[in-house]
């Protein structure tokens, strides 16, 4: 069965998807999970996130991606246990048959296990499955990011800091920039398209509330799409206990960022 993951926390893939859309109009569904927005290469000056080893429970991002017409691309919530490492998306996943139902994806065990739970609408668990990864899958499995490490990405020499703004409830952010290519293998043939990015940070936390971004390709610069984050902490032992949900075990890695199985 194929399956594809609606998420909205890959991206880079966004901006693959854009470029190619130059070409051809394409499906703005993604079919991975993974893949975080890269400094920009040029500028110089990067904000210096506070509290970086601040660890008050477990770390919950709301992202919420638009796309370029102002719709709601999709909704991702991740939780990420800074003590434990036990970590979880939630999602929705769109079937071959159109079918469309929220999933969690679960990374436990210190890393060495991959849990994929179906749920009905109303959001209980129906099913699950998982595999024990080694340790190499461990590495390209772990991509979601805590809290210090989302700081230090925009702490990053290669943003500009394009100075203070304040928030509708009175909070300082900090606004940067950056500038990017696409790899080669990646631009339309004869043409370079250019990565804009302006990112709004919460100068307390240093944790991004809002991002958007745009193409530019031949002098034409066009809005591809823009994300808002909610960033917390929450105490809830049990986001991350899968007991009694019926699993079945799997041996391949074919099933995990929505590959088709």
């Amino acid at each position: 069965m194929k399956r594809v993951l609606i998420a909205s926390t890959i991206i880079g893939s966004l901006l693959i998807t854009s470029a190619a859309a130059f070409a051809s109009t394409t499906d703005l569904r993604m079919t991975a999970v993974t893949g975080e927005s890269q400094p920009a290469k040029k500028g110089t000056e990067a904000i210096q996130p506070a509290n970086q080893n601040r660890q008050n429970g477990i770390e919950y991002t709301k992202e919420i991606s638009y796309l370029d017409d102002g719709s709601v691309g999709a909704v991702v919530e991740t939780w990420v246990d800074p003590v434990t490492h036990d970590k979880r998306i939630d999602m929705l996943a769109k079937e071959k048959d159109g079918t469309i139902h929220p999933i969690s994806q679960y990374l436990k065990d210190n890393g060495t296990k991959w849990v994929e739970v179906s749920r009905n609408k109303s959001g209980k668990a129906v099913s699950g499955k998982y595999i024990k990864l080694t340790e190499e899958e461990t590495m390209s499995a772990d991509t979601w990011k805590s809290f210090a490490e989302r700081k230090a990405e925009f702490a990053k020499t290669g943003w500009k800091n394009e100075g203070l703004l304040e928030s509708q409830d009175g909070k300082q952010l900090v606004k940067l920039s950056g500038e990017d290519m696409l790899e080669d293998d990646r631009q339309p043939e004869g043409s370079k398209v250019v990565i804009h990015q302006y990112v709004q940070i919460e100068k307390d936390l240093g944790l991004p509330v809002k991002l958007e971004a745009y193409t530019e390709f031949e002098g034409i610069r066009e809005k591809r799409y823009s994300i808002t984050y909610e960033n917390k902490y929450v105490d809830d032992k049990n986001l991350f206990d899968t007991t009694g949900i019926p699993m079945k075990e799997h041996k391949k890695l074919q099933w995990i960022h929505g590959v088709e199985y």
